[in-house]
């Protein structure tokens, strides 16, 4: 599925967020056959599309991101959209490689809107003729949302589809775990345990809250004990 050229087309793809993400730093937990599903469709060509979703910040820009970049490393032409930026508009549809590897993140946000509905449909008709893929992250199954173009849920409902679980609790345990071995940070189960029983539960908090200790401890030259955990949450949270 190699492509002649190596130049991607990303619009609004938030780089600072979409360079850290990788299938490697991301924590599987229950979504193997969703992970090998997508890597397949990077490494493959196949599927041609496929749909997935889950709560918020249950990982699911991270996935598409770290298709991208493993696209990026195959030298597969990707287009990333968001639906949820306001900036974003049908026109840009018009933009994107239909020939390869189109990622709509954030479908719920055009949901309903028949003007919106009508550029997706024609943009997943445009990348079918043309043989590219499409891989759509959204918050619910298609089939939960009220949609006005019938055509539009028929297509969504036609290819793969999974469901993104969130991680338990021993599996946040494990994902910190790994995040922080992935940035060379010695942290012991302890200081682990603690992290989780006084951050919030959000994924994504946890992690870009492992970010900022990270930074600290590089700056500070200390290390990552329950009290200086303790000193980097309070100056976040400001309690």
């Amino acid at each position: 599925m190699n492509s002649s050229t190596s130049n991607q087309t990303q619009l609004a793809l938030p780089l600072g967020v979409g360079d850290k993400a990788s299938f490697a730093n991301f924590w599987v937990g229950h979504n193997d056959e969703l992970v090998t599903a997508l890597n397949a469709m990077v490494a493959v060509g196949d599927p041609k599309f496929l749909y997935f979703y889950g709560a918020q910040s249950s990982g699911k820009s991270h996935l598409l991101f770290a298709a991208i970049r493993m696209a990026k490393e195959e030298v597969v032409n990707t287009s990333y959209l968001s639906l949820k930026n306001s900036q974003v508009t049908t026109a840009h549809l018009n933009a994107v490689d239909v020939q390869h590897l189109v990622c709509i993140d954030d479908l719920d946000h055009w949901a309903g809107d028949l003007a919106k509905e009508q550029a997706l449909f024609s943009l997943f008709e445009q990348i079918k003729h043309a043989g590219g893929q499409l891989l759509i992250s959204a918050s619910q199954p298609p089939q939960e949302y009220e949609l006005v173009l019938p055509d539009l849920a028929s297509r969504l409902n036609s290819g793969l589809i999974y469901a993104l679980e969130a991680l338990t609790e021993y599996q946040q345990f494990e994902a910190i775990r790994l995040r922080a071995g992935l940035r060379g940070l010695t942290i012991s189960s302890e200081a682990i345990r603690f992290l989780l029983s006084r951050s919030s539960r959000d994924t994504r908090e946890l992690f870009d809250l492992l970010d900022t200790i990270d930074r600290a401890s590089l700056v500070e030259k200390r290390k990552i004990t329950i009290p200086f955990l303790q000193s980097i949450i309070m100056s976040t949270t400001g309690s």
